[in-house]
């Protein structure tokens, strides 16, 4: 069970430590992490956070200027696309998916694989929740200071369900009858067969890729695979809309291509030892272009 170094739930009123929301009258975002003594400048407005540490969630804020602002507990949507990042994230509109399709739940074990700026793995504790363990692989030192922060705010301290490993999933995952393997790397292929080995039976295997060719070959090396059964690529589009008493409309704008993702299921083996892993496969041929 967690310790009470930081919780998993969204406080119900705003606490010093957690990011926070300041929204103006033209419903303008603000983000920031509450901290004693300290204050947001928004736009010269200077909102103290002693004011706001203790009041409750959405409490009505008054600037030195006279101006009014609603303070909300930022959310993790919010707080992932304020956030500083080191690398770039996956966005919302993509971490949803993943949840489902790879069936994310409560008291699970889940491997990832790259920790970035940290959206991933808070999306990932808040929903195996205080009884499950997440265990990142990042190379980079940067990224894992960077990322802790973030996800510290977001839950007001160290997860201790949370274990993160400076290394390459590239070169294993010692771990074995984990529930879900989720990856977020250049080279997703070349983690399979350790995903495999790692895997419970009926486990799931998901991967977060930018490009055509990445999702390619990570299909093909799961179907390749004799330790895979399924496959399942998805890209995820999102449009908002535009609502008033004079018109009902799509927006101008819309949250178009970010990534693909690709999930693929655990078949069970009487022998997981014995399987044989496959060759490397070479990489694909890029599509000819168009001549006309």
């Amino acid at each position: 069970m967690l310790e009470d170094t930081c919780d998993l739930t969204p406080p119900a009123t705003l606490a010093a430590g957690r990011p926070v929301i300041f929204i103006d009258r033209r419903r303008r975002e603000f983000h920031d992490v509450l901290q004693p003594g300290r204050t947001t400048n928004v736009r010269g407005d200077r909102l103290a956070h002693d004011d706001v540490i203790g009041q409750p969630d959405g409490a009505r804020v008054e600037s030195p200027r006279g101006r009014i602002y609603r303070a909300f507990a930022a959310t993790l949507v919010q707080h992932a696309l304020y956030m500083k990042r080191h690398a770039t994230i996956i966005y919302p509109k993509d971490l949803a998916p993943m949840l489902m399709w790879a069936d994310i739940a409560p008291g699970q074990t889940v491997v990832e694989g790259g920790f970035g700026s940290g959206a991933m793995s808070m999306a990932l504790l808040r929903t195996i929740g205080p009884a499950g363990r997440l265990i990142t692989y990042e190379l980079q030192e940067a990224a894992v200071n960077a990322a802790r922060k973030n996800v510290e705010a977001f839950f007001g301290g160290p997860v201790p369900n949370h274990e993160v490993r400076l290394g390459d999933i590239y070169d294993g995952i010692p771990e074995r009858e984990v529930d879900r393997v989720v990856l977020d790397v250049p080279e997703p292929w070349s983690v399979v067969p350790h995903a495999a080995n790692a895997l419970r039976d009926g486990g799931i295997l998901t991967a977060y890729v930018p490009t055509t060719l990445q999702l390619q070959k990570f299909a093909l090396a799961v179907r390749e695979h004799p330790g895979f059964a399924t496959t399942e690529c998805l890209e995820i589009l999102l449009r908002s809309w535009h609502v008033t008493r004079e018109s009902v409309r799509p927006d101008q704008q819309m949250v178009g291509h970010t990534g693909f993702i690709a999930f693929s299921r655990r078949a069970a083996h009487p022998n997981r030892d014995a399987i044989p892993q496959p060759e490397p496969q070479p990489d694909p041929e890029p599509a000819a272009e168009p001549t006309g």
